[in-house]
Order: C-alpha cells, then sequence, then structure tokens
C-alpha cells in the first residue's frame, strides 16, 4: 500500500499522525489514494482517538479542525481550482448522527460564533461516544 493510501486510512480512522501529508497532497493523489482504499468510514472509535488525542494535548484545536473538514467534506477545503468531487467518506451507520453532530462541532473550531469547545464540552462528548 501507498504511503498516501495508508496516511488518509489512518487519518480516517482517527489517527492524525498522517494529516500533514494529507492537507499537502494534490486533490487528484487524494482521490487516487482513496480509490484503492475499501469504503472509508469515520466511527465511533476514531472520534474518541481524535477527541483523546487532542485532550491530552498530542494535537492541537486547528489539527482538530482541519481532521474534520477534511472528513466531514472529502477534500481539503482551499485547494485545488474548479469544481471538486469529494472523496466519499461515511459516517459508521449505527452512530451517524452523533458522530455528524461531533464532527461538525469540530469543524466550527476557530470561527467567530461557537468556535471554541471548553473542557466540559469535550468530556461530554467523550461520554457521549462512551470513552
Amino acid at each position: 500500500m501507498e504511503v498516501l493510501e495508508v496516511a488518509v486510512a489512518a487519518v480516517v480512522a482517527g489517527d492524525m499522525n498522517g494529516l500533514s501529508m494529507v492537507l499537502g497532497a494534490s486533490h487528484p493523489e487524494l482521490q487516487d489514494a482513496a480509490s484503492k482504499l475499501p469504503q472509508l468510514s469515520v466511527s465511533r472509535s476514531a472520534l474518541t482517538r481524535v477527541l483523546k488525542d487532542w485532550r491530552s494535548g498530542t494535537y492541537n484545536s486547528d489539527n482538530v479542525q482541519q481532521w474534520a473538514s477534511f472528513v466531514r467534506r472529502g477534500y481539503v477545503a482551499g485547494r485545488g481550482n474548479g469544481a471538486i468531487r469529494p472523496i466519499e467518506i461515511e459516517y459508521d451507520a449505527s452512530d451517524e448522527e452523533l458522530i455528524g453532530e461531533i464532527i461538525g462541532r469540530f469543524d466550527e473550531i476557530g470561527d467567530l460564533i461557537d468556535g471554541h469547545i471548553d473542557e466540559n464540552e469535550l468530556v461530554e462528548m467523550l461520554r457521549a461516544l462512551g470513552g
């Protein structure tokens, strides 16, 4: 498996070690890598991992927002010209609503309104995820 394929699969699984590689790749490179992978899906455990890594200081709020933006949209925002066909990234069907809600909240990080997630909200998210 190619390095970018491994990074894309790992990022979707909540391992943000490959996030910089994913963010630095062109969209055609991401599409090619994703096309060689089985269906990409964000799970409850992926979100739990991201939350725990963020809470421990392994990653910062910018990293979490970039991760959420990528897994929510299927592309890196601000990259490429013209229309972009997103990579298909699903949310685990049994937890789709909860996953979508938390990823949406992560994607708001840095916005002027509702752009901050405090410790209490992090704890509530972990509790909701069973982490």
